[in-house]
Protein backbone atom coordinates (compact mmCIF):
# COMPACT_ATOMS: atom_id res chain seq x y z
CA UNK A 1 0.00 0.00 0.00
CA UNK A 2 1.49 3.32 -1.11
CA UNK A 3 0.65 6.24 1.14
CA UNK A 4 1.94 9.72 0.44
CA UNK A 5 1.67 12.36 3.09
CA UNK A 6 2.72 15.99 2.86
CA UNK A 7 4.16 17.67 5.92
CA UNK A 8 3.39 21.16 4.66
CA UNK A 9 -0.10 21.43 6.18
CA UNK A 10 -0.89 24.95 5.09
CA UNK A 11 2.52 26.47 5.71
CA UNK A 12 3.66 29.25 3.42
CA UNK A 13 6.42 28.48 0.96
CA UNK A 14 9.91 29.61 1.89
CA UNK A 15 9.72 32.70 -0.34
CA UNK A 16 6.59 33.95 1.41
CA UNK A 17 8.13 33.22 4.82
CA UNK A 18 11.27 35.10 3.88
CA UNK A 19 9.23 38.10 2.77
CA UNK A 20 7.18 38.12 5.98
CA UNK A 21 10.35 37.97 8.08
CA UNK A 22 12.03 40.66 6.02
CA UNK A 23 9.04 43.01 6.35
CA UNK A 24 8.75 42.46 10.11
CA UNK A 25 12.45 43.19 10.60
CA UNK A 26 12.29 46.13 8.18
CA UNK A 27 9.34 47.66 10.07
CA UNK A 28 11.10 47.21 13.42
CA UNK A 29 14.21 48.93 12.07
CA UNK A 30 12.20 51.89 10.79
CA UNK A 31 10.31 52.17 14.07
CA UNK A 32 13.67 52.72 15.78
CA UNK A 33 14.66 55.36 13.25
CA UNK A 34 11.34 57.15 13.68
CA UNK A 35 11.72 57.17 17.46
CA UNK A 36 15.09 58.92 17.10
CA UNK A 37 13.50 61.41 14.72
CA UNK A 38 10.58 62.08 17.08
CA UNK A 39 13.04 63.15 19.77
CA UNK A 40 14.11 66.06 17.58
CA UNK A 41 10.63 67.28 16.63
CA UNK A 42 8.29 69.78 18.28
CA UNK A 43 5.99 68.14 20.83
CA UNK A 44 2.85 67.89 18.69
CA UNK A 45 4.74 66.53 15.68
CA UNK A 46 6.61 64.09 17.91
CA UNK A 47 3.30 62.86 19.34
CA UNK A 48 2.03 62.13 15.82
CA UNK A 49 5.21 60.27 14.93
CA UNK A 50 5.03 58.24 18.15
CA UNK A 51 1.42 57.34 17.36
CA UNK A 52 2.56 56.21 13.91
CA UNK A 53 5.28 54.12 15.57
CA UNK A 54 2.66 52.43 17.74
CA UNK A 55 0.65 51.56 14.63
CA UNK A 56 3.78 50.32 12.88
CA UNK A 57 4.55 48.13 15.89
CA UNK A 58 1.05 46.65 15.76
CA UNK A 59 1.59 45.89 12.08
CA UNK A 60 4.96 44.31 12.85
CA UNK A 61 3.39 42.15 15.55
CA UNK A 62 0.69 40.98 13.12
CA UNK A 63 3.40 40.01 10.62
CA UNK A 64 5.21 38.06 13.35
CA UNK A 65 1.95 36.28 14.22
CA UNK A 66 1.53 35.36 10.55
CA UNK A 67 5.08 34.00 10.56
CA UNK A 68 4.30 31.83 13.60
CA UNK A 69 1.13 30.51 11.95
CA UNK A 70 2.97 29.56 8.77
CA UNK A 71 5.78 27.82 10.65
CA UNK A 72 3.17 25.35 11.81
Amino acid sequence: MNHEHSHIHGTADSEAQALLKYMADHNAHHAGELEALAASLPAKAAAHVREAIELLNVSTQKLREAIEETEG
